[in-house]
């Protein structure tokens, strides 16, 4: 032994010092809103499995009711709700100056899809790449990890 302290670079950090820093990170919150019961119970697992704290909404009227009584970090948005109520709930979260970040989910290939992220861009809203469904799981809490860090290092709470 030299005697010298052993300095961690980030290539050699200590098994369990990501999941501590991951868990002293403040808990964001996420509003999963999809009609099927079963994909948003899915969804709201992952989240919070990735850290944050999910509320459901089953339709759009739910999903207001919840963006005007909490703050959100993030809103994944069941596009199957249909392309007008999409389109009226962005129009509304445009008008309320919403800085959330917003992943749409569903047949990313699809027109909708992309006439929902022009739309919400177009409103300027934070819309991130959709998700994909049916939802890979594993691939979803990784993209909410992801956003629960970079928030993080947005609001100066890690260091960089």
């Amino acid at each position: 032994m030299s005697g010298q302290a052993r300095i961690w670079g980030a290539d050699d950090a200590h098994p369990g010092a990501i999941e501590r820093e991951k868990s002293a990170l403040p808990s964001p919150r996420v509003l999963v809103i999809d009609k099927d019961n079963l994909h948003r119970m899915i969804i709201c697992r992952a989240a919070d499995k990735a850290g944050y704290v999910p509320a459901g909404a089953a339709n759009l009227a739910e999903a207001i009711k919840l963006v005007q009584s909490a703050a959100f970090d993030c809103i994944l948005l069941d596009l199957s709700l249909g392309r007008e109520a999409t389109s009226g709930f962005l129009s509304r979260l445009g008008a309320i100056g919403c800085e959330t970040k917003i992943l749409a989910m569903g047949d990313c290939d699809a027109p909708g899809c992309y006439e929902t992220q022009r739309l919400a861009k177009s409103l300027a809203l934070d819309v991130g790449e959709p998700v994909a469904k049916p939802v890979d799981v594993g691939m979803l809490r990784y993209r909410l990890e992801q956003l629960r860090v970079q928030g993080a290092l947005q609001r100066g709470l890690v260091a960089a």
